[in-house]
């Protein structure tokens, strides 16, 4: 019984001051102030929009078969032998043709645009410790909280 109370009073002993390594204590501290430091980030956001984007038909496939279906019109209106009525009629139906399949093509499409906007993060703390030093942590602490110091004996 004896060994275990000499034991637990070794450890909290040299948990309040111990000696780490050569050169180098680790002592027991009490924080008496906690400010928060910040970082800006920038987020960079996506944003959708639709939107509906129409394109024009020339009617090229309309003008190629009213030009033959109207050359073969005009070759039937002249007998066969008048080559003026064939081009006539290839002229006329190729115009006829490219007017009526001339149309315009509507479709939805989606435009990703980003916004970007500056957002204040907390990027650490530093803390006070009873003896008016400061330390930089990523650690939250509270006022009243124990700390542990590693300082360099020289």
């Amino acid at each position: 019984m004896k060994t275990v109370a000499m034991f637990i009073a070794a450890a909290v002993i040299l948990s309040s001051q111990c000696v780490c390594a050569e050169g180098q204590s680790v002592t027991l501290a009490t924080v008496t102030n906690v400010r928060e430091v910040f970082r800006i980030i920038t987020i960079r956001e996506p944003i959708t929009t639709r939107e509906e984007v129409c394109e024009d038909d020339p009617g090229f496939t309309g003008a190629i078969l009213g030009g033959v279906t109207g050359g073969l019109i005009g070759s039937q209106l002249g007998r066969g032998g008048n080559p003026a009525m064939t081009v006539l009629g290839a002229v006329a139906g190729a115009a006829t043709g490219q007017s009526l399949s001339r149309s315009s093509r509507c479709y939805p499409r989606d435009r990703i645009s980003y916004i970007e906007r500056e957002k204040e993060v907390i990027d650490g703390y530093i803390i006070t410790i009873e003896s008016g030093e400061e330390f930089r942590t990523k650690t939250r602490y509270h006022v009243g909280d124990r700390v542990r110091i590693r300082s360099t004996i020289d």
